[in-house]
């Protein structure tokens, strides 16, 4: 068999190749003695019909039989004689049978990059670890006694930092309501009946609850705020609001003393010493998981840095289409106008594309690694899998299984357990040392 190789870009590789006739006419009878087996002739019984009158009258059948075969057969001979790391075959073309019986065609396929693997043994990063302080816990205790706070009506003086709130408030620029000069204006921007709301710098609007300072119950207040320049919703941005606000009641929140009562309502069992243990230990881990993330997506990146190859476009482009209906569904979550998004179009789509590139040699780099390491993917890795995903998605693992093999994705499932073998493979091999201090 004849092979021509030629490399194109994007990971692209041509296969010319030629079909002895020898090995044709050797598929085409055995294809024919298949077909005089089975085949109803008039005039013969089932088997007896002649060599000559079965090629005779199913000649196009057998024809295309026995291209078929070759072709299935011969195209995986062909990458692996040439040592091809192939992904896909996207298109097989001019195929041919010359009047002597060879059989010739071309078939592109997509192969896995080609790059130097850098060495992997030692990598070195900077990478400083969150400390957990005793203000963190401090803060996480707090958010657990929040539930369980009580309010107080404040009667003896105006609102201040700290305090929540009820209003009910409008919004409007050059005196027409908010929703009117912006259609697509965010709901809690236009205005609400009887809302509560925490006065704090950080909370809704910036400069809301300043402007509210000193306000007392049964009062109305008017002021104009300036929406920032870095605001989600771009028509905003600085635009100047007016709002007329109608406080009708002020709460003092009290948070309950730590007592074994309430601790023990938060964890069974559980002391206010023993639960903030618990918090710290908490915080702790995650600090931990937080670091070992930062610390192996470094890791990568160090090697990636050293790695320079093309990548398959349609892999990159199926990246990259997951990846912007996430940040679709991400700023719609967030309020912003599919007009908004449009109007970033360029810009989301050139990031994307950038993630999707960075996203994709990754996955080759952790692939070659697990490869050149010897990495397997066993039976219960791929159950284990299965049995994570049923459980993040509520949905039942056989019906997953049932998903995933209509879809053809068992094969590519099994590429991220083994790619997450080869994270775990050169993250022990990560040295680690502190940014120096300034």
């Amino acid at each position: 068999m004849n092979i021509v190789v030629e490399e194109k870009p994007n990971c692209q590789v041509t296969l010319r190749v030629e079909v002895p006739a020898s090995r044709v006419s050797t598929a085409r009878k055995s294809v024919a003695k298949e077909f005089q087996q089975h085949a109803k002739v008039p005039g013969y019984r089932p088997g007896r019909a002649p060599e000559s009158v079965i090629n005779s009258r199913f000649a196009k059948d057998i024809q295309s039989q026995v291209t078929d075969k070759l072709l299935r057969d011969t195209i995986n001979e062909a990458i692996k004689e040439k040592n091809l790391r192939v992904i896909t075959v996207s298109k097989v073309e001019e195929v041919k049978i010359a009047p002597d019986d060879t059989l010739s065609y071309t078939a592109t396929v997509v192969t896995t990059p080609a790059f130097t693997l850098p060495d992997y043994s030692k990598i070195e990063i900077e990478l400083a670890k969150n400390a957990v302080t005793e203000a963190d816990v401090d803060k996480a205790m707090d958010n657990l006694r929040e539930p369980h706070a009580s309010y107080e009506p404040i009667e003896d003086r105006g609102l201040a930092m700290g305090d929540f709130a009820v209003v009910t408030y409008e919004g409007s620029i050059d005196g027409r309501p908010l929703n009117e000069v912006i259609a697509d204006a965010p709901a809690f921007l236009v205005g609400r009946q009887n809302s509560w709301i925490r006065m704090d710098a950080d909370s809704f609007l910036k400069g809301f609850s300043e402007a509210l300072l000193g306000a007392k119950a049964d009062e109305e207040v008017e002021f104009d705020l300036t929406v920032a320049d870095d605001f989600p919703a771009e028509p905003l941005r600085g635009k100047t609001l007016h709002y007329k606000v109608k406080v009708h009641a002020l709460n003092q929140r009290t948070l309950p003393e730590w007592n074994d009562e309430l601790a023990g309502r938060i964890v069974e069992g559980k002391t206010p010493a023993e639960l903030r243990e618990l918090v710290k230990k908490n915080l702790e881990d995650m600090a931990e998981r937080e670091f070992e993330g930062r610390k192996r997506a470094l890791a990568v990146q160090t090697l990636l840095s050293k790695v320079e190859c093309e990548l398959p476009a349609h892999l990159v482009e199926r990246e990259m289409n997951g990846i912007l209906q996430d940040i679709v569904r991400e700023n719609q979550g967030r309020g912003i106008s599919d007009e908004e998004i449009t109007k970033h179009q360029d810009e989301i789509v050139g990031a994307a594309q950038q993630n999707a590139q960075e996203r994709v040699r990754s996955r080759f780099l952790l692939l070659r690694i697990a490869e050149q390491e010897k990495l397997q993917v066993t039976e219960q890795d791929l159950i284990g899998r299965i049995a994570e995903m049923s459980a993040r998605y509520e949905i039942p693992a056989k019906k997953l299984i049932k998903d995933l093999q209509k879809h053809d994705g068992i094969e590519p499932l099994k590429e991220q357990v083994l790619a997450g073998k080869a994270l775990d493979f050169i993250s022990l091999n990560v040295s680690v040392r502190e940014p120096q201090k300034a």
